[in-house]
């Protein structure tokens, strides 16, 4: 595949700056973003100012500003060909305890971030009719873990709306995909300076609960964080254990993601099974059949 210009938000640190450093590596250019990124990655934009470009770009901004951001970085290389929604925070904190601005600060970041991101860089994608969207979702978005069910709210949300995305933008021959992982050593659950925070449950009735899943010490990661830039940069341009195979919508990384995922389809089907009687007690009669359309521009599959 010919060289690439990407785009990714929040990677002035961890995972982020490792796909930084990984994309310039293998020959394709990639404008960096992040709060403050011009003087945390000054360094950085003079080593490698034919490869990288460092921007400012605090997702948590109005949607005109994040516009402006994205006219600017189309000129730096000639084009954007792919954007990482990659900003994002992960924050413990029990359902009832939570305080509305640690809902709100979790949500401006992870979904309504990478929404008008996604918004700005769209007319740029049109125009050059071509153009690839990444997500950075995870298998907790899937099923939440107790005391992270705003974090996998926050993931779950932005499954959707890639989702959707796919379907809106596929013919017009623009893609998107979001990758699933499970755990990693990042920073993603690093505390931030001014961060709303939340932890170990205050109410006592909680920590018998709290106790059981996280009184053995922090879980041992499963997941490499050197192999994820690499298998996301392959898995974009087709090449390495993506070379041949059309790109999917869904891409799981790691094994724990990876049961989680398989055990909540199982139990979900089973449930749909178990239960079918009740759900089709409500039908009108005669309508057993859904509408091939329907079901079509409801698949995953079909848009590809």
């Amino acid at each position: 595949m010919a060289s690439l210009v990407w785009l990714i938000t929040g990677c002035t640190s961890g995972s982020g700056l490792a796909l930084v450093h990984a994309i310039a590596a293998r020959g394709d250019k990639v404008i960096a973003t992040g709060r403050d990124a011009t003087s945390r990655l000054a360094g950085l934009a003079v080593e490698k100012k034919d490869s990288i470009a460092v921007l400012d770009l605090d997702v948590t901004a109005p949607l005109a500003e994040i516009q402006s951001v994205i006219a600017h970085a189309v000129t730096i290389f000639g084009g954007l060909d792919v954007l990482v929604n990659n900003a994002g925070v992960m924050r413990m904190a029990g359902i009832e305890e939570a305080s509305e601005a640690f809902i709100q600060h979790m949500f401006d970041i992870n979904v309504f971030g990478a929404i008008k991101t996604t918004q700005a860089v769209l007319p740029h994608m049109r125009a050059a009719k071509r153009g690839t969207v990444v997500f950075i979702g995870a298998g907790l978005g899937w099923a939440p873990l107790p005391f992270f069910t705003y974090y996998s709210l926050t993931k779950a949300a932005l499954t959707m709306f890639a989702e959707g995305l796919q379907k809106e933008v596929a013919p017009l021959g623009l893609r998107s995909v979001i990758f699933e992982p499970g755990g990693f050593e990042s920073r993603l659950a690093a505390p931030r300076d001014g961060e709303p925070s939340g932890g170990k449950p205050n109410v006592e009735d909680y920590l018998p609960l709290f106790g059981k899943i996280f009184g053995g010490g922090r879980p041992q990661m499963q997941g490499d964080i050197t192999k994820l830039p690499d298998t996301i940069i392959d898995v974009v341009k087709g090449e390495g254990l993506a070379k041949g195979r059309p790109l999917p919508m869904r891409v799981i990384l790691g094994p724990d993601a990876l049961d989680v995922i398989r055990q909540k389809c199982s139990e979900q089907l089973e449930m749909i099974d178990a239960w079918e009687d009740v759900t089709l007690s409500t039908m009108l009669e005669g309508r057993r059949e859904t509408p091939r359309g329907l079901l079509k521009s409801c698949s995953v599959m079909s848009n590809n």
